[in-house]
């Protein structure tokens, strides 16, 4: 079976990461994969390469470029044999859909990785176009639907009108994580901060979008800082809300710029608390990280984040956008090492569930049914 991925960018995205950890278990099952990114951005090309899967870039000159779009992905079509193309985000099966009908014995598959019309909803007249071009490739176009959440397919579903959404939740290959584990030859945070013996370090990764909820976090920051004077508070991302929420953050807050994945995981490995205060949230990628790398989580309860994190067993949840749940939460898993450690420690069990030498064994199963009709 070969599969090629359609995906718009290897950036350092989520939906892109996901990609990352699948492609390699697949390959071990015996699944020759592929994949073609439309864009130039190829942030994470190396990593799929160097475990022997071949990326094609498309290199398209613009995002509405229609001729080109199916040009070029008809033509790599045309000089590779594929039996499923999956594609993943809004662009990736735009394209996928339309060259679907150029080669139509070929089995194609979507991907949902977000919650997309409820954070920009399609109120002016070209987003409700837009909407439903989107919803007629998929429900006219496609073999198969799938989401990363329940979340996410209860989205899709409620927007396009659709009751044939199959979840396979995204994966984390646990077995990769464990050599952060409990590194003691680790100083990562050296090169960013100075951390002094009683500090306590809590660590927010996301982009600087209004999404993430990054300005409640730094409310809450403000209204833990009148009773504690040793707690640091890592922001590591970017994004266009960057400047403006460095002009509001207090002076324990330090900004960090995107880095490699590896170096993050290191930094997850030094730091006390995670803390995820997201708006929307399709499916916790980084809540799950946090979860294999036994850290104590505080994070909101929306949608993708309390399907992995229950209340008070793998982590403190509390209501987005409230800043002062937020601040209670991270002062109780300050105050209670023990419970930090107790929900840290049901959290790295959690997190077996979504290890992806389960989710690709799913995804085998999937294709193969697929395929036999």
């Amino acid at each position: 079976m070969k599969i090629l991925s359609v995906i718009e960018t290897l950036g350092k995205g989520g939906a892109e990461r996901v990609l990352v950890n699948t492609l390699p278990a697949l390959q071990k099952l015996g699944i020759e994969c592929e994949v073609a990114i439309l864009f130039e951005t190829d942030d994470l090309a190396e990593e799929l390469e160097v475990q022997g899967i071949k990326v094609h870039h498309l290199d398209l000159s613009y995002k509405w470029n229609v001729v080109e779009g199916i040009s070029k992905l008809n033509q790599l079509l045309k000089n590779n044999h594929y039996d499923i193309i999956h594609a993943h985000l809004f662009f990736a099966y735009f394209y996928t859909g339309l060259v679907k009908l150029f080669h139509p014995s070929i089995k194609i598959v979507t991907t949902f990785h977000n919650l997309g019309f409820d954070e920009y909803p399609a109120r002016t007249f070209l987003k409700k176009i837009r909407k439903k071009l989107d919803c007629f490739i998929v429900t006219k176009l496609f073999d198969k639907k799938t989401a990363v959440s329940t979340a996410v397919k209860v989205h899709y579903e409620k927007h396009f009108h659709l009751s044939n959404i199959d979840v396979i939740y995204n994966s984390f290959p646990i077995d990769e994580f464990e050599q952060y584990l409990q590194d003691e030859t680790n100083h990562t945070l050296e090169k960013y901060i100075q951390v002094k013996n009683n500090d306590f370090v809590v660590l927010t990764p996301g982009r600087f979008v209004e999404k993430k909820g990054h300005k409640y976090l730094i409310e809450a920051i403000e209204i833990l800082n009148q009773k504690y004077s040793n707690l640091i508070f890592l922001f590591v991302g970017r994004g266009p809300l960057q400047n403006s929420l460095k002009m509001h953050a207090p002076k324990n807050v330090t900004f960090i710029p995107e880095m490699e994945h590896q170096e993050l995981m290191q930094i997850y490995e030094e730091v006390d608390l995670i803390v995820i205060p997201s708006v929307y949230e399709a499916f916790g990628l980084v809540v799950g990280e946090a979860m294999i790398m036994k850290k104590g989580i505080v994070a909101t309860a929306v949608d993708g984040i309390f399907e992995m994190v229950v209340n008070e067993e793998e982590g403190l949840l509390v209501p987005a956008k409230d800043s002062k749940a937020l601040a209670k939460a991270i002062e109780r898993l300050y105050a209670d090492s023990a419970l930090r450690d107790s929900l840290a420690e049901n959290a790295k069990e959690k997190i077996k569930q979504f290890d992806t030498k389960i989710i690709a064994k799913q995804w085998k199963q999937y294709y193969e049914k697929m395929l036999n009709g």
